[in-house]
């Protein structure tokens, strides 16, 4: 059936009409409404009829996990589409979180990502990739039609009041308006921030009224669904929850807790108790594997899906954490939920009852006591002021049926002062947060992450002996545990190696450790990354990193439980599968082939135009629009980027190594005038390596990335013309094509054929040569003058977007990975 064909509610037509118009929106319906289709069927419908709309589509939630029911469904729904309207190319649809880490360079069309890695990308300090790589994906982020689901549950660090995803996003969304399309869904904004957002933003609001509510809960026809609510002041527990079970007629309950270990002994404890019988128990929660994950997931949509006669088991309980409140189409008869921030339990509440006709209750129960002080609840992850709120306000309605306008009132009475103070802190504390922003994407510090995306935020564990095994780390195995959490496991694994003899399990030296790669200003495209180890002999280390290792005989892992620290003595010693190394602007495997300058560009821009070109079209029309720049322009910054980002290839030093290098391999270059950038180089070739170790001792190459700038400056100045702005951005993207961080220039000294061999590059490009001002030799000095001013949003966005199309085109020009589309690329040339 064509997308124009599918029916939908009328606030789904408001938001596919002010979207294809346009405008952003913020939309506010009720869990299990259809808020999903409302956001994707504009970006489908533009799809299928080819209208101006962007290309990409990342959809941004606020939890470490994803539903793979998105990947599938909406994998199939684009292939179907794909093939019955554009049989050539299929619109890729990708999951990416850091569990999931299927498009680290955001290269699908419908990219589904953790607000953790759509935003760090934005910023261009990427979970997803090595600093080394850091600025490649935010030129994806700033070009696409942007979804952000359940807006409300984005971190806040409370204790400054204004930082933290929700903050960040909103103060790049403001910058953005007129770019690129968004939309902000939720079921749960208070209605101050609802009318501050829209000013803000210039976003169009679009609600859910009673009536169409009625609707859909109804089904159109048949009872409405009813969802009742019950306080318990104690604490859950698994004689509360078998007992809720053994009511008439309930088959299916959900148990939802705050933290992983509480939903881990409360599962024990449900499969352990006298009073279980022939109940079934599920865990689903962050740290299980990819594999096991998508199983559980399956088996659970399946048991709590809407098709009742799919179902396999009679009796089932489901335990769980976080996990369940995003993505999961489920339903149960009874849930049991931790006291949370008063939107958190609407949103689990949405797997009560999600469907019309059914009559459901929710329990809501209080938290255990910290475990260093009996006398504070154990809010964590959450912060007090707000579950303080939310349990007084549930109290004051135990008991009572709620409806969409019932759960209004409630988050108005318990976020409205809380969401006033994050306005006005926003707005005292601007200039800091956009000096972190401007941090984090000009000079590539990582250490604004905790600002600027998740302050109270999680660390990747490996399990690893010794550490060097997993390769590359953040590429590897791991799984997310809040900080806070790291820091007890640290102080209990420092105390059982204390109880252990040395030889007990191997390396006793060290308990948990964090990596630190080397190389990172290196432009040896050969060149692997690599870490140093360093113990954590304090916890103040784990303080500043995003990764550890913990020795494999602490760690234990089984596909019921999942991840867990135990005691060496335990049955441990999993250890976690091995990450892939990244050489360069490669992605994975490759090999050069010997290739001039003038192919290697003529292949980058057939890569780019049969790649990547319509990424940006409708941002260039957007930019033209608001920002007066020529239609085009943006399009020739990066085939100019993509002509001279080589041009330091073209010092003497450099071109006298790659002969003797070919020379040393037994394929010398005959021709004086030829100017190579590549050669022929095979990182598995013994000969090859050797062939370069003899190479490097007569000469090594010199730098390049930079020095191609310098050379290029007066070109790229005169061919951009009156844009400063977009002039600065090209010669950053070309002295940044290895690594974000550069800021200086060595020394170099042209090849007197590089001003040919320019020329033919620019042919290449289709751009003109008729005046090629070359800069041929210079002594080294500072980049400040021709790099992009710092803290100018502009400059800074029209930069990240050439650097992306420059860095993708060349890796993918000699990658191993697509051999199909880089012989055939080639074989052309």
């Amino acid at each position: 059936m064509p997308l124009h064909q599918f029916p939908l509610h009328q606030f789904q037509k408001d938001v596919y009409e002010r979207l294809s118009d346009g405008r952003s929106v913020i939309l506010q319906a009720p869990t299990g409404a259809g808020k999903t289709r409302a956001a994707l069927y504009p970006f489908f419908r533009a799809w299928e009829e080819g209208s101006d709309f962007p290309r990409k589509c990342i959809y941004s939630v606020p939890m470490r996990v994803l539903a793979n029911q998105f990947n599938q469904e909406y994998t199939e729904l684009a292939e179907s589409h794909s093939r019955r309207l554009r049989p050539k190319e299929v619109l890729t649809v990708k999951i990416q979180t850091g569990e999931h880490p299927d498009d680290p360079r955001l290269l699908g069309n419908l990219i589904f990502a953790t607000i953790d890695q759509s935003l760090s990308s934005a910023l261009a300090v990427p979970y997803s990739l090595s600093a080394k790589m850091a600025n490649l994906n935010a030129g994806a982020f700033y070009s696409s039609y942007l979804i952000f689901d359940e807006f409300h549950l984005f971190p806040i660090d409370e204790r400054s009041g204004a930082q933290g995803a929700l903050v960040t996003t909103l103060q790049l969304l403001a910058e953005l308006k007129g770019i690129v399309p968004f939309i902000l869904m939720t079921a749960t904004f208070s209605s101050t921030m609802l009318d501050e957002l829209s000013q803000r933003l210039g976003a169009e609001v679009v609600t859910v009224g009673k009536e169409e509510y009625l609707q859909i809960a109804s089904g159109g026809g048949q009872e409405a669904r009813r969802r009742y609510y019950h306080i318990h002041q104690n604490v859950l527990t698994a004689d509360a929850v078998l007992t809720s079970h053994a009511e008439d007629q309930v088959t299916r309950s959900i148990v939802i807790c705050n933290q992983v270990a509480r939903a881990q002994d409360i599962y024990q404890e449900l499969r352990e108790h006298p009073e279980r019988g022939d109940v079934e128990i599920r865990l689903l929660h962050s740290r299980f594997t990819q594999e096991d994950r998508q199983v559980k997931e399956e088996d659970i949509r399946r048991e709590f899906g809407k098709k009742i006669e799919e179902r396999q088991i009679d009796t089932l309980i489901l335990v769980a954490t976080q996990v369940v409140e995003v993505g999961l189409d489920i339903t149960c008869d009874r849930l049991h939920t931790e006291i949370a921030p008063a939107n958190a339990i609407f949103q689990r509440a949405g797997r009560c009852a999600r469907y019309p006709g059914e009559i459901g209750h929710v329990h809501i129960y209080q938290v255990r006591p910290r475990r260093n002080d009996e006398h504070k609840p154990d809010y964590l992850p959450y912060p007090l002021a707000l579950c303080t709120a939310s349990w007084q306000s549930f109290c004051e309605r135990d008991g009572q049926e709620f409806d969409f306008e019932d759960e209004q009132t409630v988050i108005d009475e318990v976020h409205t002062d809380m969401d006033q103070k994050l306005l006005a802190a926003m707005d005292d504390q601007r200039s800091i947060i956009w000096k972190n922003i401007f941090g984090a994407m000009e000079e590539g510090d990582r250490s604004c992450r905790r600002d600027l995306i998740r302050h109270i935020d999680s660390i990747t564990i490996l399990a690893a002996d010794p550490p060097e095994r997993v390769g590359n780390p953040f590429t590897a195995q791991g799984f997310s545990l809040f900080r806070g959490s790291v820091y007890g496991i640290w102080g209990c694994l420092e105390s059982w190696a204390d109880e252990h003899d040395p030889g007990e399990f191997e390396d006793r030296l060290w308990t948990m450790q964090y990596p630190m790669a080397t190389g990172l200003d290196s432009e040896d495209a050969t060149e692997e990354e690599r870490y140093t180890w360093h113990r954590i002999d304090h916890p103040d280390l784990i303080t500043s990193t995003s990764l550890i290792a913990v020795n494999s005989a602490f760690c234990a892992y089984d596909e019921d439980l999942g991840f867990r620290i135990l005691r060496p003595d335990e049955e441990t010693g999993w250890t976690s599968e091995p990450g892939k190394v990244f050489r360069g602007n490669r992605f994975s495997d490759y090999s050069y082939r010997l290739e001039s300058y003038a192919k290697h560009i003529k292949t980058m821009v057939s890569i780019y135009e049969q790649k990547f070109q319509e990424e940006y079209t409708y941002v260039q029309r957007r930019l033209a629009e608001e920002w007066d720049l020529p239609l085009d322009e943006l399009d020739k910054a990066i085939r100019l980027a993509i002509a001279c980002h080589d041009l330091g290839k073209l010092d003497k030093r450099w071109q006298h190594w790659v002969r003797l290098y070919q020379k040393e391999i037994g394929a010398p270059i005959s021709d004086a005038n030829c100017m190579a950038v590549h050669t022929s180089y095979d990182p598995e070739n013994s000969s090859h390596q050797e062939a370069k170790k003899q190479a490097d001792r007569w000469g090594t190459r010199p730098p390049h990335a930079a020095e191609s700038a310098v050379s290029a400056a007066k070109i790229i100045a005169r061919q951009i013309g009156d844009s400063e702005d977009l002039a600065r951005a090209v010669l950053t993207a070309i002295a940044r094509h290895h690594s974000p961080r550069t800021a200086n220039y060595k020394q170099y000294e042209l090849h007197i054929s590089a001003e040919n061999a320019l020329a033919r590059a620019m042919k290449a490009a289709q751009l003109s040569s008729a005046v090629l001002p070359l800069t041929m030799q210079e002594r080294g000095g500072p980049l400040d003058k021709i790099l992009i001013k710092p803290e100018q949003f502009k400059s800074l966005l029209l930069y990240l977007y050439v650097v992306r199309m420059l860095r993708l085109c060349d890796g993918m020009s000699q990658n191993r990975s697509d051999p199909d589309e880089v012989s055939a690329l080639s074989d052309r040339y």
